[in-house]
Parts: structure tokens; sequence; C-alpha cells
């Protein structure tokens, strides 16, 4: 059954594995500014390596989409969910966490322009590294972002 879920949330998701990491990991032994879809790639790695998400296929300009998802989509709420499961196994969010980050997509309509209100901020730390999870809106996507804070 849970190949079958996977199957279907393919569209959305892309998986971080650990070959990924390990090339990230090559990738910044040979160059420390290393970077992926503009984000430097050594902050990620302490990320990646805790929670090894899974991530939106759709890349958002702000930082390393967790969620990404293009206009309305249908069973948006398990979508979301599965997203989010990582993160709660990880304990970088809670269960309050993923039932606003839920309400959040499914109160938010896509549009073109950022939509920033009402969203979910929440900070945390790995390794010594800052992070924060961000909702946002923005070119009709509404994205789940993960944010290195200097």
């Amino acid at each position: 059954m849970e190949e079958v879920v996977c199957r279907g949330f393919a569209d959305f998701y892309q998986e971080f594995t650990p070959q990924t990491v390990g090339a990230w990991e090559d990738a910044v032994q040979k160059d420390e500014g290393a970077e992926w879809n503009y984000n430097g790639i050594k902050p990620l790695l302490p990320f990646l390596k805790k929670v090894m998400p899974r991530v939106g296929r759709n890349q958002s300009l702000f930082g390393l989409s967790i969620i990404s998802l293009k206009e309305k989509v249908p069973n948006e709420e398990n979508v979301v969910r599965y997203g989010l499961e990582p993160l709660l196994k990880a304990k970088i969010v809670s269960d309050e966490d993923v039932e606003k980050i839920v309400a959040w997509y499914k109160t938010t309509n896509p549009n073109w322009d950022s939509n920033n209100s009402k969203r979910f901020e929440k900070e945390f730390v790995i390794d010594e590294v800052n992070y924060k999870l961000i909702t946002d809106s923005y070119r009709n996507c509404r994205d789940l972002n993960l944010q290195v804070i200097p």
C-alpha cells in the first residue's frame, strides 16, 4: 500500500537519497561554496542528513522547497501531510505545526503576487546551523521553504 501512496504523490515530490547527499558532500569537499538552486550546499547538509526529506518538484526562488504546490490540487491535505512526514518524524515540526501548515495550504489561494498573510514560520537549529521553515505563495505556487539563517 505504501508503494501506491508514494507513486500517487510522485508528481509532487522527489526524494533526497543517501547517494544525493553523498554527492553533495563530495561537491562541498571540492568547493566549500558549491551551490544547488542558488543555495549553498554546505549549510543544507545537516538538515538533509537528519531529515532526508522529500522535496517539492517545483523549486522556490526563496529557499529549498520542502512542499511546492502549483495551483490548487486534488487531495491537497494528504499531499501536504505526506510532505511533512519526515519533518514530523525528525521532531522539527509538531502535530500542532502540521495542523497549522495544512490549514495554511487549504485556505491560501495561489496567485501570481506574493501572499504572505497568515503564513507559518518556525526557526530551529541542527548541528549549530540555524534554519527557518516558512510558507509563501508566489507565481501561482504555495511553498513550504527551508531557509538557512546566517
